[in-house]
């Protein structure tokens, strides 16, 4: 890598460049990785105009993981229902390890879906709205998600970083 305001070729990890003092920014590299078409996606839902992206999809995640936990557990408490309950649960956990690991627009939609179709069957059966956190967490993830993947798309169409990706505005 290369310093970007005198040139001098770095050493890999360098913080400073030795010969203007420059401090090497984390978008600096990422900005010369990508411009050789060499920024893979994990490094670029790591810039640091992703984290909006990072930190709602996983908070996403997280709002799956406490209902599949709140899930399971009344399943296990309830043992009236622990079949469905507990198949209930682990799909929800699984959509949240998808949603998180993956960063899945297909997943969002699933999650959207399956939480709109729990919510309106225990509408029906008990008279109450219960469930709706399932479906608030697929909109939240389907509207970080594609942003994610919009912004990786445009970078790898044009070979050129989004400056949203790279700072954030």
């Amino acid at each position: 890598m290369k310093c970007v305001a005198c040139g001098t070729e770095l050493e890999a990890g360098a913080l400073l460049c030795s010969n203007c003092g420059r401090v090497v920014e984390e978008a600096d590299a990422a900005r010369q990785k990508a411009a050789v078409g060499q920024l893979t996606k994990k490094e670029f839902y790591a810039l640091p105009g992703m984290k909006a992206c990072r930190t709602n999809i996983r908070s996403s995640a997280i709002l799956l993981y406490i209902s599949a936990g709140v899930t399971i557990l009344a399943s296990v408490l309830l043992r009236e229902v622990i079949a469905a309950s507990l198949i209930d649960g682990i799909l929800i956990l699984a959509l949240g390890l998808w949603l998180q690991f993956g960063k899945s627009r297909i997943c969002a939609i699933i999650t959207f879906l399956y939480g709109i179709a729990g919510t309106a069957i225990v509408a029906v059966q008990t008279g109450r709205i219960q469930g709706w956190w399932i479906p608030l967490a697929g909109v939240w993830a389907i509207s970080y998600t594609f942003k994610f993947h919009k912004l990786w798309n445009q970078y790898k169409k044009d070979g050129v970083l989004p400056d949203e990706a790279v700072s954030g505005k």
